[in-house]
Order: structure tokens, then sequence, then C-alpha cells
């Protein structure tokens, strides 16, 4: 197996091109009709329904 070790440089610019998608990220779920922003509402939504699914199901669990 090869060494995966980064050298500074390296770790300098992938750190640079996380925070350029980042900000890119950041400013696409600001505009409402971008399809960052209509998918991060479907999953924010998908995940509201997954959470209270579980939470009826814990609270309701000892009435079955």
């Amino acid at each position: 197996m090869s060494n995966t070790t980064l050298t500074p440089l390296q770790q300098a610019e992938l750190s640079s091109w996380f925070d350029l998608l980042e900000q890119q990220w950041l400013a696409a779920i600001q505009q409402p009709k971008s399809a960052e922003a209509i998918a991060l509402a479907e999953a924010e939504a998908a995940w509201e329904q997954e959470r209270q699914y579980y939470h009826d199901a814990y609270l309701y669990s000892d009435r079955c």
C-alpha cells in the first residue's frame, strides 16, 4: 500500500478547496429556487418525518 500522508502544501490546497466548496454551497442554498436549496429542503423534510416517526413510535410503544 502506498503512503497516503499529505504534505503541508497538499493539506493547505485541500483546505482551500473545501473552503471554496463551502462558500459555493452557502451561496447556492440562499437562492430559494436553486437545486441545492430544494435538495436541502427535501432532506430536512424527510429528516423531520423520520424524527417524528421514531418519536411517536417511542412515545406510544408502551400502549401497543
